[in-house]
């Protein structure tokens, strides 16, 4: 009887440890699925991330590119306003020379110097004088 009841647990614990191994293989082939999936997922993250890293570089070149032109615009920009600065005193001495203006008032208020003072006066002046002596003749 003793080898009976020895037999039975034998028995028993074999399909115990059957099941048990089962159950453990069935555990592994959904651990390895999930595994796989997870694994899956991470390739496309790093494929995502890869992306916005190329994009991010091919967008902070663009961005480096745009500030070296808004920056040369802005200089450019500046040139030309001190241009027109520079121009400014000429234009209003050549109308105060229409106006009948002497040298030493060009020299005061345009802040010119006596030789471009005289050169306005000779360029424009003249005019003025050659068009009121055509006058005279008429």
């Amino acid at each position: 009887m003793i080898d009976y009841i020895q037999t039975i647990v034998v028995v028993l614990i074999s399909l115990y440890a059957f099941y048990t191994l089962l159950t453990v293989q069935k555990k592994n082939a959904q651990l390895r699925r999930e595994m796989s999936q997870q694994k899956h997922l991470l390739d496309t993250i790093k494929n995502d991330v890869y992306a916005l890293f190329t994009g991010a570089v091919g967008e902070d070149a663009r961005l480096h590119k745009l500030e070296t032109r808004t920056r040369r615009i802005i200089e450019r920009q500046e040139q030309l306003e001190n241009n027109k600065q520079s121009e400014r005193p000429y234009e209003q001495a050549i109308r105060m020379v229409h106006q009948g203006s002497t040298v030493k008032d060009l020299m005061a208020v345009c802040n010119l110097s006596k030789g471009e003072a005289d050169l306005i006066m000779m360029v424009h002046g003249e005019s003025k004088s050659d068009s009121d002596a055509s006058g005279q003749y008429h």
